[in-house]
This record gives structure tokens, C-alpha cells and sequence, in this order.
């Protein structure tokens, strides 16, 4: 049976050297044996990388204490895009069922995979809920939406485009043979989008440098805006604003490949069975949502976008008598909240769009400003 590897030295040979965009949408997405449209991404504890949602239980059950209070703003439903194992959607449910049931009640629970493998293992891993989740295969389908977009490490795993600085001129990073083997090239750009990419944030990398640039979040946050007739969207990832992501101090950027929990560059090995991912342009994501009409309203880590929910979290735990849970739920918070933990490795970025958060998060330490600031 050929593999992917025939499949992409195949494609090469007929249609010459090709994007490192358009290998990672192979390795990752090819429909028989990508890595998470074949079903056997390897996520959890003992798989090649985990989630916040697959760390604690705690993460889905705070989010549902955000969608509590923004729903009351926006609108009943819940978005999520990119649901993994279903591990955030099972515990978000279960705890808006128990601590929240007429939110529950009313909570229109989409999910938004593009990947048929991994949707067979949500839908099994949910089957409990019955036809409380409703599942579409792309954000197009949806219907209109009034409530709240999420992801949660889904930029990161879209394909994106690597090129380099080279004296006077930008290049782009290719895919190409020698050998018969798998063999980074350079050559011209390939789209100039690319070069318009870095124009609109008024940036010039350093020489010598190499870096990403992911085009697919702009159609993907069009789609969201297009489909968001009132409510916010929120994106948790890892990245950074252009300035940090673009400083001399990342030469080689920020694409990694993770397997069994450790990462490396060995982007051509375990084609289709290790993860390829690169950190998220937050600064990007925010002039895209500009404009196409959401208005960026809080940019932090994910610790402190949390910490605002935590007296929502407390209260609710104490109305229903669950003070013991609440002692036990200590080590999961910390684990989400702490700076040196995935607290301060994840960003928050949230938009809106039709209507505001207020004062919801008034006193968290927002960063907006910084995405901006140098565009």
C-alpha cells in the first residue's frame, strides 16, 4: 500500500518542488493518513503532546463560566472549532449541565471539524450528550451564530509558509527531492501575499532570517466574522505580537514538530505521524478581524484571562455545596492559571463583534495595545 511519503515524493516529481505550506497540509491533512484527518493524532498524556483540556478537567469548566456571562450578552450558542479528542466539550457540558442548567438548556453546542477521523472519535467520545452537539464540516455551514467562536490550538495547527531573508530580497522556502529524499530549497515567493504579509505590518526581517507566515487565518477568520451575526470570538494558542514574533532573537523561527512529547525539526521524518505546528501572529489575527468587522477587546496570557472567572467559578461551586471539589479543583486551576505553567505559555485573544464584554474583564492586564503598535 504506498504511504504519504510515496504520495508527496509523487507529487513533487510530477509537479515539481512545492510549498512547505502545501507539505504541511499533507502531513497533517492528506485525507487517508495525515496526521489528524486519518483519526490517529496522538493527544493526550500518553500521545506525542497534550492540550490545556486534556492537563485538567478545570479548563472546560471555566470556559463555561465565560460563556455564562458573554452569552447573557451576546447569545445562547457556543462555537467550538477544532475539538480534538472532545475532552474541552465534555467537561464544558457536564459542567454547564450541573452548575448552570438553564444556560445549559439553552446552549447551542456546534463543533466545526474539517477532519472526519478525529469527528468519528468526538462523536463516539460524546455519544452521552445525545443531539446536544450539532457537528459541521466547516465554518460555512453553520448557521448564523449569536454567542461565542472558540479554538483552542487550532491556528497553530493550520499550514503556513516558510521563507527567509536573504540579502535585498525575501525568499521562500520550498519542498523539494534529492536523492529521493525530502529536501528544503529556496525560490522565489510563491504568492505575493506573502511579501504583502509583512508590508501590512510594517516589518523588515533581519538577514538571515527564517520564519513563517500562515495565510489560511485570514479566509478562517473571515468565515468566523461571516457567520458571527452577534457575539465575540475567542482564540487561545500559543504566539506572540509581530514584534516578539519577528525579533532577532527567533533566527529559525518557531515551527516545531512534536512527538511523544518532545520536539524537533526533523520537519521530513514520521510524515503523517508526528505533529507540525508553528506559534500564531496575534498581531495578524487582530488586523484580519479589523477588518472584517471584529473589534480586538482583550489580548493577555491565559492565566489572566482566567483569573477574572475565578470568583464566577467559586461562587457557583459554593451555591451547589461543593466545597470539597473546589479544595480538590486547587491543582488543576494552578496548573491552568500559574505564569510558569500553561498559564503563561497560552495566549488569550478575544474580539467582538455587534456587542462588548464591559466590564467583564476589567481587571485583567490587557494587551491589546502591544498587537498595534508598530503597524
Amino acid at each position: 500500500m504506498e504511504d504519504l511519503l510515496e504520495i508527496i515524493k509523487k507529487e513533487i516529481i510530477s509537479e515539481g518542488m512545492i510549498t512547505f505550506e502545501r507539505y504541511v497540509e499533507l502531513a497533517l491533512y492528506h485525507p487517508l493518513y495525515g496526521y489528524y484527518s486519518s483519526g490517529n493524532a496522538a493527544i493526550g498524556r500518553a500521545g506525542d503532546f497534550y492540550t490545556s483540556s486534556q492537563a485538567t478537567g478545570m479548563y472546560g469548566r471555566l470556559m463555561a463560566e465565560v460563556y455564562v456571562k458573554l452569552s447573557e450578552i451576546s447569545g445562547p450558542d457556543f462555537v467550538e472549532m477544532g475539538a480534538g479528542g472532545g475532552a474541552f466539550a465534555g467537561d464544558f457540558l457536564s459542567g454547564l449541565a450541573r452548575f448552570y442548567p438553564e444556560a445549559y438548556e439553552k446552549c447551542r453546542y456546534f463543533i466545526v471539524e474539517t477532519a472526519p477521523g478525529m469527528a468519528g472519535r468526538q462523536k463516539t467520545a460524546l455519544s452521552g450528550f445525545g443531539d446536544k452537539i450539532a457537528w459541521a464540516d466547516g465554518i460555512e455551514a453553520l448557521p448564523g451564530v449569536e454567542g461565542v467562536f472558540f479554538s483552542n490550538e487550532l491556528v497553530d495547527a493550520l499550514p503556513f509558509h516558510r521563507v527567509r531573508q536573504e540579502p535585498g530580497r525575501l525568499s521562500e522556502i520550498y519542498v523539494g527531492l534529492e536523492g529521493g529524499k525530502l529536501v528544503e530549497k529556496t525560490g522565489i515567493l510563491s504568492t505575493p501575499e506573502l511579501a504583502m504579509h509583512f508590508n501590512r505590518l510594517m516589518l523588515v526581517l533581519p538577514e538571515g532570517m527564517t520564519t513563517e507566515v500562515n495565510l489560511r487565518v485570514s479566509g478562517w477568520m473571515n468565515a468566523i466574522a461571516g457567520r458571527l451575526k452577534k457575539g465575540f470570538v475567542i482564540t487561545v494558542d500559543y504566539g506572540y505580537p509581530a514584534s516578539e514574533y519577528y525579533s532577532a532573537s527567533r533566527p529559525r523561527g518557531t515551527a516545531l514538530c512534536h512527538y511523544r512529547h518532545s520536539v524537533n525539526e526533523d520537519f521530513f521524518e514520521r510524515v503523517g505521524e508526528q505533529d507540525i505546528t508553528a506559534h500564531v501572529d496575534f498581531t495578524a489575527l487582530g488586523l484580519i478581524g479589523q477588518n472584517a468587522g471584529l473589534e480586538a477587546e482583550l489580548f493577555s496570557e491565559q492565566g489572566r484571562f482566567f483569573s477574572e472567572t475565578l470568583p464566577w467559578f467559586e461562587e457557583s461551586m459554593r451555591q451547589k455545596g461543593a466545597q470539597d471539589e473546589l479544595v480538590q479543583a486547587g491543582q488543576g486551576l494552578k496548573t491552568l492559571l500559574h505564569p510558569e505553567w500553561l498559564g503563561g505559555v497560552f495566549k488569550a485573544l478575544l474580539q467582538s463583534k455587534g456587542c462588548s464584554p464591559g466590564g467583564l474583564f476589567a481587571s485583567v492586564k490587557n494587551r491589546v495595545g502591544e498587537l498595534f503598535s508598530d503597524v
